[in-house]
């Protein structure tokens, strides 16, 4: 698919890009670009901008200069993050314990992406969550489910990798949880309790959250929808992969 920059408005740009699991399967990813309040810029998720997105971009942040940072949510997002630091030089790198692992070379900045000290460091023009009750970096790298969730609340938009998704199949399309939740959940009693229970924090969030980015299906999902039902639903899909957890670990 071609690479597209789309304007939510309120200083959020979203980037829709390419990424190929197959020659012929493209399942897209994305970043977004975020106006600070200073006039800074932050490039949530790393992608290699070329052609008019690229263009576009430079205009916007004075020839990148103005891109303040990087911040890299997802632990298994890692093919652009090296071409994304050298396209903007000047921004401080956030990431990982994984990011950090695959790119050793790049300067990182001390603060994980997981942490409260990096949430800390964007507030208040940005706000961030992460799933409980489940391995953030997964030890089976074949499981992608856990990311930071960044919120914009000046445009009301959600930014989410992996977590959430959106499927564009008749019935049991719309907003999902990633399948991998099964795999993911932590081995413990309380840990569907903890999910379910950041499951409605999230959905009480999504109550001024009008606008969604995420990395994998459509070029954009429609704006202007509301989310927090959405993400009721995508919760009671997953009750059986909760239940039968609770079922075995308490």
């Amino acid at each position: 698919m071609a690479d597209r920059l789309f304007e939510i408005g309120d200083g959020f740009w979203t980037i829709k890009g390419s990424f190929k699991v197959a020659p012929l399967v493209d399942i897209g990813t994305h970043a977004s670009l975020v106006r600070r309040a200073d006039g800074s810029f932050v490039l949530l998720d790393a992608y290699t901008l070329t052609g008019d997105v690229e263009r576009k971009v430079m205009e916007l942040t004075d020839g990148g200069r103005a891109v303040s940072a990087i911040a890299n949510l997802h632990p298994f997002h890692t093919v652009h993050v090296k071409r994304s630091a050298a396209q903007f030089p000047r921004a401080k790198l956030y990431g990982s314990s994984r990011h950090v692992q695959k790119a050793p070379g790049l300067t990182w900045e001390p603060e994980r992406v997981d942490s409260p000290e990096f949430a800390a460091l964007f507030a208040p023009d940005l706000e961030f969550t992460i799933p409980r009750g489940v391995d953030f970096i997964c030890a089976d790298e074949a499981k992608h489910f856990s990311s930071v969730l960044a919120f914009h609340p000046a445009s009301r938009t959600l930014h989410v990798d992996d977590t959430l998704m959106w499927m564009s199949v008749p019935i049991v399309g719309g907003l999902v949880f990633h399948p991998t939740l099964k795999a993911v959940l932590e081995k413990r009693p309380g840990a569907a309790a903890d999910f379910r229970a950041w499951a409605e924090e999230l959905i009480a969030r999504c109550g001024s959250v009008d606008h969604l980015c995420v990395a994998h299906g459509p070029k954009m999902v429609p704006l202007g929808r509301p989310i927090a039902p959405m993400v009721r639903k995508a919760l009671g899909k997953v009750d059986r992969v909760l239940a039968a957890h609770e079922k075995r670990h308490g």
